[in-house]
């Protein structure tokens, strides 16, 4: 086994390119070093290295290159397997004068026009609108050129609370979906706004509209950006993630953006380049997730007591009466699913210890998060209990102790009871994992679990297990450039 004290071995994993005036030199573009603190010998860990974006000219375009090296003395040996590479193109959403270009500014003229075509404005000032508005960018020789502006002009905006952009845009929020809204500020040469305390604040928030009265808006994410580190010739991008939709309340409502001053008047803010990005997550592998092996034969019983792939925890330890798959019945019968994924669905028993669980082949990634989701109904003809004391299905994402792998150790968990299910439609639920940031269960295989709390006498429909990884705030921060 390679060294796991001091001094370590390493496998450093890398993303490259070559020179192009001499291809035998490569050029790293990022890396990372794993050690075997945490490993055993009788399995394999994932491990990521995570590039944020490329933007750099020199490697734009050129063959990627990836490396496998070891760090460290001779005498031990790494296992390597399954070797892959995302490339995720996050989808950029229209923002109509995202750049503050129009009205253009006449540069022969007052350098500043009191408003900015397609945005909504709120400006105390209601006479003059001398809290928003745009303005062109000075000459290059000039004490106050912007040196790093998208286009020639941007916007002000006054520090007082109460003054902002906003824009309802075309796109909706859409389901899974991720967002991430990220706006240029910078601060006035003359009148910057105040940066010790009370501070001033720039808020940057995605909302939507209530259905029922348009005028109220709801903010679903927000966050503060203050101008402590700012210079008044610059620029700086800040990023307000929103990791995923899921609420019904705004799924399919038109996107929300805002740019809000929170703070006292007297100063201004420079704002430019407002982009919205929309990320789908990605799948994690999980067998048989709809519960479609073993086939049910159906001119035999309409069930089978297991399900392959999966850890069933049964209290019955003789016929195992409370774990395994079905065949959903004929469309006219009374107990016909309508909306299963696939043919077949799983059972499983009310009384807590009965269970599905699975030991997935990806692990948990440093500051990824995670969404749990499964299907879940009830019998037609034994639902479980929907009052007091209720039967719960407990959904959890765990990990194996490293030092016993019989003890399960769970990282997160919720119930959900049946008080709102029909027994002829199954309903999604899920689990997010915010971030995983604990050592202990970093590069650890991710558990997944379907477990029933409550009385014996019930039976849970289970169907269409999913896994989603986003990547989360903390590696889709904000950036100051």
């Amino acid at each position: 086994a390679p060294y796991n004290e001091e001094p370590y071995d390493y496998v450093e994993l890398a993303l490259y390119y070559r020179d192009v005036n001499d291809p035998n030199i490569t050029i790293d573009i990022a890396s990372r070093l794993v050690d075997s603190t945490e490993m055993l010998p009788t399995q394999i860990y994932d491990y990521s290295l995570y590039l944020p974006a490329v933007e750099s000219s020199e490697y734009i375009g050129q063959p990627i290159g990836i490396a496998i090296r070891s760090v460290g003395l001779a005498g031990g040996f790494w296992t390597v397997d399954n070797v892959r590479l995302t490339e995720c193109v996050p989808s950029s959403v229209d923002i109509f004068n995202y750049s503050f270009e129009l009205p253009q500014v006449d540069p022969n003229a007052f350098p500043a026009l009191p408003y900015a075509y397609g945005w909504i404005e709120s400006d105390n000032d209601t006479q003059q609108s001398t809290n928003t508005g745009v303005f062109g960018n000075t000459d290059p020789n000039s004490f106050d050129h912007i040196i790093n502006p998208d286009g020639s002009q941007l916007a002000f905006l006054g520090s007082e609370s109460g003054n902002g952009f906003s824009q309802d845009l075309i796109s909706s929020y859409q389901s899974n979906h991720a967002y991430r809204f990220t706006v240029a500020l910078g601060i006035s040469s003359r009148y910057a706004p105040y940066n010790e305390e009370p501070y001033d604040y720039v808020e940057l928030a995605l909302y939507y509209r209530d259905v029922n009265d348009p005028n109220i808006i709801i903010d679903i994410a927000s966050r503060l950006v203050d101008s402590t580190e700012m210079l008044s010739t610059q620029i700086y991008d800040y990023s307000l993630y929103l990791p995923e939709v899921e609420s019904s309340e705004y799924i399919d409502q038109p996107i929300g953006i805002a740019i809000r001053s929170v703070g006292l008047a007297g100063g201004f803010w420079t704002v430019d380049n407002v982009r919205l990005t929309e990320c789908v997550p990605s799948s994690v592998d999980i067998f048989n997730y709809s519960f479609e092996l073993p086939q049910v034969d159906p001119n035999a019983f309409p069930a089978l007591p297991y399900a392959y792939g999966w850890i069933e925890s049964d209290n019955d330890t003789q016929q195992s009466t409370n774990t395994g798959v079905f065949g959903n019945t004929d469309p006219n019968s009374f107990d016909h699913i309508i909306n299963p994924d696939g043919s077949q669905l799983a059972f499983l028993g009310s009384e807590s210890g009965n269970g599905f669980s699975q030991d997935l082949i990806s692990s948990y990634q440093s500051n990824h998060a995670y969404r749990f989701t499964v299907a879940l109904g009830i019998s037609s003809r034994y639902a479980p209990y929907n009052e007091e004391p209720y039967d719960y299905v407990e959904l959890a994402l765990y990990y194996r102790d490293v030092n016993d792998p019989n003890i399960t150790i769970d990282i997160a968990s919720r119930l959900v009871d049946s008080t709102e299910m029909l027994p002829t439609q199954i309903y999604d639920y899920s689990l997010y994992l915010p971030a995983v940031e604990s050592s202990e269960y970093i590069g650890q295989p991710i558990g997944i679990a379907i477990r029933s709390v409550g009385l014996a006498g019930g039976f849970w429909t289970v169907d269409n297990v999913r896994l989603n990884e986003f990547l989360s705030e903390q590696e889709i921060r904000a950036t100051k450039e």
